[in-house]
């Protein structure tokens, strides 16, 4: 019986006007998942011979291949891993933050991140009582981080559980970040950046959904 749920969060794309998309990744494992993950991420650098940060954008389709088995192979083993994502075409965005008359990059995001977990915890159920959210560290501010985990804590319609922790973490140092990296990176790729590329099963092991207010 899981101890504890994991959720990692990262982005791609920028919540202001760097980009016409925004994209959020998420992966919800738990502290038996963990164990087992952990030995295919090793195995997976060690044999791939990768020392370096895993960033979506320099992956080559043999390493994108790869992390795809990992996921299969937790999956085939019966392990809790879920995936999924959601993005922004900004072009036809209808919501708020950013308009001129209300833009805020740091609502913005601070509301797809709250999109995403509603999103996500209305197909999956936590396997735990202790539920952790990292997410990639977005906020410099002290007090940035500390509206944001306010608000995600705001739940008027019962759509969320409780977090136990909400924390930021450098991606550098975090590996399961830079699985996420991989899987908002894909998402990119294949609605906005490359739609032409094959594939393969990929989005049938990551669900998604265009947030259009």
């Amino acid at each position: 019986m899981p101890k504890r749920d994991f959720i990692f969060i990262d982005e791609a794309g920028e919540p202001g006007k760097e980009t016409d998309y925004y994209v959020l990744g998420l992966l919800h494992i738990t502290d038996e998942t963990l164990k087992e993950i952990n030995v295919h991420l090793g195995a997976f650098r060690y044999f791939g011979c990768v020392k370096s940060e895993l960033i979506s954008r320099r992956l080559n389709s043999f390493q994108k291949e790869q992390l795809m088995n990992i996921l299969k192979i937790s999956i085939k083993n019966s392990v809790f891993l879920k995936a999924c994502a959601i993005y922004v075409d900004k072009r036809d965005y209808k919501g708020p933050y950013l308009k001129e008359n209300d833009f805020n990059p740091n609502y913005f995001r601070n509301l797809m991140i709250r999109k995403l977990l509603e999103f996500h915890f209305s197909e999956n159920k936590p396997q735990s009582k202790e539920i952790e959210i990292i997410i990639d560290r977005f906020y410099s501010s002290e007090d940035q981080e500390q509206k944001m985990r306010n608000y995600l804590r705001m739940d008027k319609y019962r759509l969320l559980p409780k977090f136990l922790h909400i924390i930021q973490a450098d991606s550098r140092y975090v590996e399961l970040l830079q699985m996420v990296d991989w899987i908002s990176g894909s998402v990119k790729e294949k609605f906005f950046t490359h739609p032409e590329r094959d594939y393969g099963d990929l989005f049938n092991y990551i669900k998604v959904k265009k947030i259009e207010n």
